[in-house]
């Protein structure tokens, strides 16, 4: 592209994205407007880069008309809108096919109370920390939030593992729902409250006023469904509030916290209707997510907390954000009962005490021979010349860990590890955060690795 129209590219697309700004609400204007690239304009073609095809699939349906609108507002000319989306296993970007969804009616009621609706108010889209293992997630959330039952992701499930932010999304979507007007009617629940609910229905011959107030709903929000597992008369009844809710377009979204094909005991035609949707999985959050969330948390709380201390957590609590949060609290709650900024000291004594694990810092030599040992390599070998696989990953390991782990500067592990720079140890640590994200082995091994060379 020349240097001319690279130019009239970037004010174009400059000048639209503040018109788009002042149209939209700023969550959906960074959800869905932000990641959005322009690639190039010319023969009155504006051609604009979507991250995925479900991106695509949004911005077509709700936004295309008004993006053609603005563009003629400023240019004078009739603009047409081509998109590409990021490729996928080396596909060529490809203009996809739009796909239409009405828009969502707000109803003119009475806001529901908390009570009714079972929200905790505290959980919405702004507190929730983004990262590489949830973002998919969160956007496919806040796009039923913004028109549930309107979308073709009806149901919405949810799957990963516990504390790692699914209760969060479910609560996030039913208060956004509701604050925008969407819905009128919204409702949360456990699949074990669901039950105990059904079962206090059949025992007091209420059945039929249970099944209606869930069949009535706008919005089903339903956490834990595993817990439905060998509760036959339970499953059957949801089974059919589920049909009902469906068939009348009215949007469900549930959560577990294993995949559908490995929920256990529960009916084949639910599972049928569970795989008929959406499904999406919530990763452990990777380092730079659990500091982000740390430091979200003690904001919250109108507390001080040093990067250092958010990092030393982050290292040591990697897979529950629950556990994460909860460590968080205990510490500031020590460190206001003895008038004190909360430091790596104290942080040290609520792993221990809390949660029974001692920490210091091991040498970068400990980590070598930790790891060299699980792989039944020589210390030599890691801080060898060799690119061998089986050496090359154990190795990229080990420098991953010395990051985590010690306070050594990217410079001296390098140089512990046969002399190399320091961005080898910046790809060694970020390739080995991406194959966790990625690779159940390596995310395993990894944890596994990080608890044994915790202890010198």
């Amino acid at each position: 592209m020349s240097e001319s129209k690279s130019s009239v590219l970037e004010g174009l697309w400059s000048e639209l994205l503040a018109k788009i700004a002042a149209m939209l609400p700023e969550q959906s204007f960074q959800t869905w407007i932000r990641p959005i690239r322009p690639e190039r304009f010319d023969d009155n073609t504006l051609t604009l880069h979507v991250p995925s095809q479900f991106h695509y699939e949004w911005i077509d349906s709700h936004y295309s008309l008004q993006i053609r609108q603005l563009l003629g507002q400023i240019t004078g000319q009739e603009i047409r809108v081509r998109f590409t989306v990021a490729p996928k296993n080396g596909a060529c970007p490809t203009r996809r096919a739009p796909v239409s969804l009405p828009k969502a009616r707000v109803p003119a009621v009475r806001a529901p109370t908390p009570e009714e609706t079972q929200l905790n108010p505290r959980y919405v889209f702004d507190n929730f920390v983004e990262g590489d293992g949830n973002s998919f997630a969160r956007a496919a959330c806040l796009a039923i939030g913004e028109a549930p039952g309107k979308t073709p992701w009806n149901p919405l499930l949810i799957y990963g593992g516990s504390g790692l932010g699914k209760t969060h999304l479910l609560h996030a979507i039913g208060n956004f729902a509701l604050t925008q007007k969407k819905v009128a009617r919204v409702k949360y629940v456990t699949s074990e409250k669901y039950t105990q609910e059904f079962i206090h229905s059949v025992k007091n011959n209420r059945s039929t006023d249970f099944s209606n107030l869930y069949r009535s709903t706008d919005l089903l929000l339903v956490d834990d469904i595993h817990f439905f597992a060998a509760k036959n008369r339970t499953q059957s009844e949801f089974f059919h509030t589920f049909n009902s809710l469906h068939q009348a377009g009215k949007q469900i979204v549930l959560s577990s916290d294993r995949p559908v094909h490995e929920l256990d005991d529960i009916d084949a035609r639910l599972i049928s209707r569970f795989q008929s949707g959406l499904i999406t999985q919530i990763s452990p959050p990777d380092f730079e997510t659990r500091v982000a969330i740390l430091e979200r948390r003690a904001d919250e709380e109108g507390a001080s907390l040093s990067v250092e201390v958010a990092q030393f957590f982050a290292t040591h609590i990697m897979s529950n954000i629950r556990e994460l949060e909860g460590a968080l609290i205990t510490l500031l709650a020590r460190a206001a009962f003895h008038h004190t900024e909360p430091s790596i000291e104290l942080a040290s004594e609520v792993l221990r005490e809390k949660m029974g694990r001692t920490v210091t810092k091991p040498p970068v030599e400990h980590i070598q021979e930790v790891v060299a040992q699980h792989f039944g390599l020589s210390v030599d070998a890691l801080r060898g010349k060799t690119r061998k696989r089986e050496i090359a990953l154990p190795r990229m390991m080990a420098m991953a860990l010395a990051t985590d782990l010690t306070n050594n500067s990217l410079k001296r592990i390098g140089q512990l590890f046969g002399g190399r720079d320091h961005s080898t140890v910046i790809h060694a640590r970020d390739t080995i955060r991406e194959l966790q994200e990625k690779d159940a082995f390596v995310r395993e091994t990894y944890e596994a690795l990080l608890k044994r060379s915790s202890r010198p």
